[in-house]
């Protein structure tokens, strides 16, 4: 049994940087058990991802029971900074360009080791001045979508001490796919009793990813294939959504003007500064 990294699922969703669920490398610490099959693929996964990443539009769509939706967009700033123990940490801003009464709020994500909690900050024109975000404030729909801080949190690293399986291949929207069961330990905070994610063989890009309780699948994050695409080297996928299948709700995610590995200003990721100007 190897060891791997807790990020195997960071490719997965590169808009989540600014939220907590980083499209990152991994850290230099192992956390992760898998067996040698499954390291291929998690491998595989973190060397799809760039150090940097500029999103000039993003859109979070979330749609009701009724069918109402409702749209938020905005711009995302990422970059991984090195670490003296080898490591890299994700440093990420969102800034909300619309609805009008959200534009001009931002959010701030700095993430630290095992041993600190990640720093989150919000600012909020209204009240004009710079927060840390509460545990209570993370737990809660995030800009009125299915995703809360702790859902971005579980998809980027929250199975850290989850134990890896692959199984047998197999065939997603005519694409040929890797099957890997992750299993949370005892010790988890995890609501979740098992993931299950099908990696696309191409691009190690997860098309899909289930999200279990129990004997039931309650949220799904899906990809289609025509939704991949390249910045550079590095896939990611352009649109993507996350299903309530308990609550009968979802969340369309569209990540436009992609540019990655590209010069990110420090000033950006600095709880006194992160909000202001471009």
């Amino acid at each position: 049994m190897k060891q791997t990294s807790k990020t195997w699922l960071r490719p997965l969703l590169p808009v989540a940087l600014a939220l907590g669920a980083v499209s990152a490398a991994a850290h230099a610490a192992p956390a992760v058990q898998a067996d040698d099959s499954a390291e291929a693929v998690l491998e595989c996964m973190r060397a799809n991802v760039p150090t940097s990443v500029r999103v000039q539009q993003i859109e979070l769509e979330a749609t009701d029971r009724a069918g109402a939706a409702r749209i938020v967009g905005g711009r995302l700033y990422a970059r991984l900074e090195p670490q003296e123990d080898g490591g890299r940490r994700v440093r990420a801003t969102l800034r909300v360009d619309s609805p009008d009464y959200l534009a001009g709020a931002a959010y701030l994500v700095r993430e630290f080791d095992a041993e600190r909690a990640d720093g989150m900050y919000v600012f909020l024109p209204s009240v004009k001045r710079v927060r840390r975000v509460s545990a209570e404030f993370a737990d809660g729909a995030l800009l009125g979508t299915n995703f809360s801080y702790y859902d971005f949190k579980q998809i980027q690293n929250a199975f850290g001490d989850s134990s890896a399986k692959l199984l047998a291949p197999s065939e997603l929207q005519g694409r040929a796919v890797n099957v890997v069961d992750f299993t949370p330990s005892s010790e988890s905070a995890s609501t979740y009793t098992r993931v299950h994610a099908l990696v696309d063989q191409k691009t190690c890009v997860p098309l899909q990813i289930d999200f279990i309780e129990g004997d039931k699948v309650h949220k799904r994050w899906s990809v289609e294939p025509s939704a991949l695409h390249q910045s550079g080297t590095h896939w990611y996928a352009a649109v993507s959504v996350m299903r309530d299948l308990q609550d009968n709700t979802q969340t369309l995610l569209r990540v436009l003007e992609v540019k990655s590995d590209t010069q990110v200003p420090s000033r950006y990721f600095e709880p006194a500064t992160f909000y202001l100007g471009n």
